[in-house]
Order: C-alpha cells, then sequence, then structure tokens
C-alpha cells in the first residue's frame, strides 16, 4: 500500500520532492518504493525531465489503475487506503481561466482550507489530462478520449457591445445590427442567435475573426463591433459596464461545461469538492437571467 501511494503520489505530482512532501516522507523513501515497484513490474516508470519526474507510457496506464484502486480501498475501507487530500490540480483553457475562475478561486479555497491548487492553463484540446492533472473544466459535447465527462452548466449566446458603440450605431431593434461590425469567433457561429431573432442575416465573414473567445470580447470592448458573447465569459465585463447586453433574445447553444477527470479512476473527495462548488458558482448570476443568463445543467 505504502508503495502504491508513493506511486500515485509521484506520477501525479511528476515529482519524487513532492511526493515526499505530500506523504511526510524523505526523498530517498519514495526512491526506493518506485525502484521497487519498477523491479518487481520489470519496467520503467519515471525519466528525468530536468527537475521533474516525467512518468512513461507504462507509467501513465499504471497510474490510472492505482489512482482506482485506491479509489475504491477508500470507499470500503477508508483507513487503510488514506491518502492526504493536500493538492488539486485543474486543466482549464487559457480564456476560461482569466475570464472566469482565477477571479473567483479564492471562495473555493476558502471551502477547504488547506488544500493546495494548481491552476494549469492547457489550450491542447486533446491532452488536457496529462502530466498530473486531477480534473479539468472543458467547453463541448462532453466525449473526450481517455475522460470521463460530467457536465455542469450550459450556456446561452447572445450580441454584446460596448455602450458608446451601442449609441454611435443607434442600435434599438435587432435589425439595427445590420449596419452594424458583427464579431465572429472561428467556431462559436452567429447563425442559433439570427434564427432566435428571426433575421435573415448571413454569416458574417468580413473585418474580424478570431478563435479565442476572450480575444472576441476584447475587440468588443475595444469598440470593434458587436459580438456573439457566452454569458459566463461576458458576466464580468456585463456587471461592471465595460459591456452591455443587447436585447432579451438568445439562443441555446448545443455545447456545455464539463468536470472531466480520467477514465476508469474515481473522482477524488477534493475534484468532488470542486465540481459541487463550480455547480454553485455557474449558477448564481441566474438571479439576473435578463442581463447575465446561463442555461441550466442538463445530465450527460
Amino acid at each position: 500500500m505504502q508503495t502504491l501511494r508513493a506511486f500515485e503520489a509521484a506520477a501525479r505530482l511528476e515529482s519524487y520532492s513532492g511526493a515526499a512532501q505530500e506523504l511526510g516522507v524523505t526523498h530517498g523513501a519514495i526512491s526506493h518504493r518506485i525502484r521497487e515497484l519498477e523491479a518487481q513490474l520489470g519496467i520503467t516508470l519515471f525519466r528525468r525531465a530536468g527537475r521533474n519526474m516525467t512518468p512513461t507510457r507504462e507509467a501513465v496506464t499504471l497510474f490510472a489503475q492505482v489512482r482506482e484502486s485506491l479509489g475504491l480501498l477508500q470507499r470500503v475501507f477508508p483507513d487503510v487506503a488514506h491518502t492526504t487530500p493536500g493538492r488539486l490540480v485543474i486543466s482549464v483553457h487559457p480564456s476560461f481561466a482569466t475570464r472566469w475562475l482565477v477571479p473567483r478561486i479564492g471562495s473555493f479555497l476558502r471551502t477547504v482550507p488547506g488544500l493546495a491548487v494548481e491552476v494549469r492553463s492547457v489550450a491542447d484540446l486533446g491532452d488536457f489530462l496529462s502530466h498530473g492533472v486531477d480534473v479539468a473544466i472543458r467547453y463541448g459535447a462532453g466525449t473526450w478520449a481517455n475522460a470521463t465527462g460530467e457536465r455542469v452548466a450550459g450556456e446561452i449566446l447572445f450580441p454584446v457591445c460596448t455602450p458608446a458603440y451601442r449609441d454611435a450605431h443607434r442600435i434599438r431593434t435587432p435589425s439595427d445590427l445590420r449596419r452594424c461590425r458583427l464579431l465572429r469567433h472561428a467556431w462559436q457561429p452567429w447563425q442559433p442567435w439570427l434564427r432566435a431573432a428571426r433575421l435573415r442575416f448571413k454569416e458574417p465573414t468580413g473585418h474580424l475573426t478570431v478563435s479565442d473567445t476572450a480575444m472576441l470580447l476584447e475587440a468588443a470592448a475595444a469598440g470593434e463591433g458587436v459580438a456573439l458573447a457566452r454569458s459566463l465569459f461576458a458576466v464580468d465585463d456585463l456587471a461592471r459596464g465595460r459591456l452591455v447586453r443587447l436585447f432579451d433574445i438568445e439562443a441555446e447553444d448545443a455545447f456545455g461545461y464539463y468536470l472531466t477527470w480520467h477514465l476508469g479512476a474515481p473522482l477524488s473527495p477534493a475534484g468532488a469538492t470542486f465540481r459541487d462548488w463550480l455547480r454553485t458558482e455557474i449558477s448564481a448570476p441566474r438571479s439576473s437571467k435578463t442581463q447575465l443568463g446561463i442555461a441550466p445543467p442538463k445530465r450527460a
């Protein structure tokens, strides 16, 4: 059991020193346990990469199996399988991290005193659960290879711009958007909202197209035009008056926000606490739906 705990911590943290600190033992003790396990299995589990100990392909497979086994033992024999819940590594897209999570993470930390939280900014859509990540927040359809996903919230779309842009272009009704610059996200088409507004516009292709939601809203905040915003990304700018929502018309997006973790492994207690906090925090703006609304969660 001690060997498996040492391996799990070393693989998750990619550090023998970090594992030693978490488990309250020496660096040498962790190294000895790993060598013992490698000798027993006849494989190499870690390779040094600078200051990190990078898990090999075999170690990554073993890590998922060990996490699942320790989780099962934790439920059946909590005293035997107890591990120190001292660290939670969260993978999140850079835009979501800066626009929403980081300004609110203090609220989560206050609910779990003593828990060390690491937020990793990971733009890679295919490798967001590697290198010691415990859980990840991702936006999509909920199907990712080697990951279990639990939907925590849906999303709605609506147009936003600066107050100055609205007034300068005398935007009063949806049809007034015909004389405006419609800023475009490469993966977030305008058509769902245009249909909801019963407008026969073509998908905008000119002026400016970006592939990042944070950049899209920054362009709108710079007065470049009207952006189709996701409510969660726009909530703080709307509250500050930096951007204003145009009209009450909204379109529910087909995608949603998911908390994901390693396929085959149980969600850790710290991960479950984070999931519950995430659901509550995301739901908070619903009391002012007309301005900030978010679609209710759906079961995956």
